[in-house]
């Protein structure tokens, strides 16, 4: 969907100086900004950004689960 928004000057050159510096287009910064907005007007304040939401993982990591082997077992009595 297109449509039109219209900045104050202020707001335009800080949009322009962001996206550069975050090597982003200036449509692509506002879509993730009112994503994560409509995210936690939805989901409920704080909520977590959709960069969040939408992580998979990075796949060179192992999972974390494939380090239990190397853990010593828990005792019977974790307070003693």
């Amino acid at each position: 969907m297109n449509f039109n928004l219209y900045l104050d000057d202020r707001t335009a050159n800080e949009l322009d100086q962001t996206a550069r510096t975050l090597g982003e287009t200036r449509s692509g910064l506002i879509r993730k900004a009112l994503r994560e907005w409509l995210d936690k007007k939805t989901r409920g304040s704080p909520g977590w950004p959709s960069l969040i939401l939408e992580w998979s993982g990075d796949p060179q990591t192992p999972p974390f689960e494939s380090y239990r082997g190397e853990w010593p077992p828990p005792r019977e009595d974790p307070f003693s």
